[in-house]
């Protein structure tokens, strides 16, 4: 089966409908600008700061809130291996963030489109 990212044992997958429209992964200079009186800022490097990715996708049906559960359980635990659809293995993250929306709301709540956004941060020992 073709997946396009695998957190721990959680696949996102067009064949599991847990796809994801958008990837952004960011890093950072870990400059800190300092003001200082009657000069120019100072720039010092602080050290490299964590990057982060954020993934925003859609879901379809009626699954979508449990589907997201179970990534919201890896937020109070241990950091995931994550690995990419064409094998790119990029070690250990934490699942900082789930953020759900749902969307076409039937007459007893349920979504059956459910929009989300999963945040990651890069771990280091």
């Amino acid at each position: 089966m073709r997946q396009q990212l695998a957190i721990g044992d959680f696949i996102f997958s067009v064949y599991q409908d847990t796809d994801y429209e958008t990837w952004t992964r960011t890093a950072e200079s870990g400059i800190a600008t300092i003001d200082r009186a009657g000069q120019h800022p100072a720039t010092q490097r602080t050290g490299m700061p964590l990057q982060t990715i954020s993934l925003n996708g859609q879901i379809l049906g009626n699954t979508g809130s449990s589907k997201l559960d179970r990534l919201r359980g890896f937020i109070n635990k241990e950091p995931q291996m994550v690995v990419k659809g064409d094998g790119t293995v990029l070690d250990l993250w934490t699942v900082t963030r789930v953020t759900e929306t749902g969307n076409r709301l039937i007459d007893d709540g349920t979504a059956l489109k459910t929009t989300f956004q999963v945040d990651l941060q890069e771990y280091k020992p």
